[in-house]
């Protein structure tokens, strides 16, 4: 199976959770488990991980890739969302862990897999966007099923995005098919000025606010925080990486209404930045109980 995935802040992450060769930790993003593997690498058999995704195409691949290392027994997969922190450990009978690491970036696999409908740089695909394919509602549902009002709101909640109102318009009356059918919008309704103003691509915060809704982001990290915090030991530590300012805001309040001393974000080097373009916006975060 292909790799498509770069971790970001890898070192500083792995420094930062601090690890105890017997300790247990939780992976809640694992991705193609860039993370997870380094931090398993740490642990002696009587040490524990678990990695969790509720992508099934990311834990299939880690599962043969890694074949080797989970048949030891102490590195666990489970299919979830970290939303539900607490009772996937409880279903293991585990009430308390040492550290705990959320990469709430998109994956590379995700952006990049044919039929997810994630990159406003693949034209033909269908609006997907479901991190778990077993979600019932897509992109293309809510393009569909809000009006103008209720996608206006979406789109300046999630998306930060001063169009929201034009774009939500135009796509109403529009036939929005695929990928392409809306990035062709977008690109017509942002005033060309501003689009040259902006060095990113005009559809990303609309790309942005639509995952979001899909997923249910925000309401599955405010409840991720609440959860991880409580399973932490004392001196457990809770490392966070975002990669937009909405997520950033939530994770920097919830740190310091837990009386975080020192909330400033780690940020990737100028030489990370170089080799993984990806990890451009990402900041992280710790939170040490």
């Amino acid at each position: 199976m292909k790799s498509y995935h770069t971790p970001v802040l890898l070192t500083e992450s792995i420094v930062a959770l601090n690890i105890k060769p017997r300790g247990v930790y939780v992976d809640c993003t694992l991705g193609e488990a860039g993370h997870s593997f380094e931090i398993f690498k740490r642990l002696e058999s009587q040490g524990k991980l678990i990695s969790i995704d509720q992508d099934q195409s990311a834990l299939s691949y880690v599962k043969e890739k890694y074949s080797k290392e989970i048949a030891q027994g102490n590195w666990i997969i489970v299919k979830g969302n970290f939303s539900n922190l607490k009772q996937i450990c409880m279903d293991m009978q585990i009430e308390k862990v040492d550290g705990i690491l959320m990469d709430l970036g998109l994956s590379s696999r995700q952006l990049e897999e044919e039929g997810r409908g994630f990159s406003y740089n693949t034209p033909s695909e269908s609006l997907d966007m479901r991190m778990d394919t077993d979600l019932g509602v897509t992109a293309d549902d809510l393009l569909k099923g809000l009006n103008a009002t209720e996608l206006e709101k979406l789109f300046r909640l999630y998306g930060e995005e001063r169009f929201a109102k034009r774009i939500a318009i135009q796509i109403k009356k529009s036939d929005i098919k695929t990928v392409g059918d809306l990035t062709s919008l977008i690109y017509r309704v942002v005033p060309a000025t501003k689009r040259r103003e902006d060095s990113h691509h005009p559809a990303r915060r609309v790309f942005q606010a639509l995952r979001i809704a899909v997923n249910d982001e925000i309401n599955a990290l405010k409840k991720g925080l609440d959860e991880a915090y409580e399973l932490l030991n004392s001196n457990g530590r809770l490392c966070v990486i975002t990669f937009h300012s909405l997520e950033d805001r939530e994770v920097k309040r919830f740190f310091e209404n837990k009386g975080a001393k020192d909330s400033q974000a780690v940020q990737p080097t100028p030489e990370e930045i170089e080799v993984n373009n990806r990890s451009r916006s990402a900041k992280l975060r710790v939170l040490e109980k």
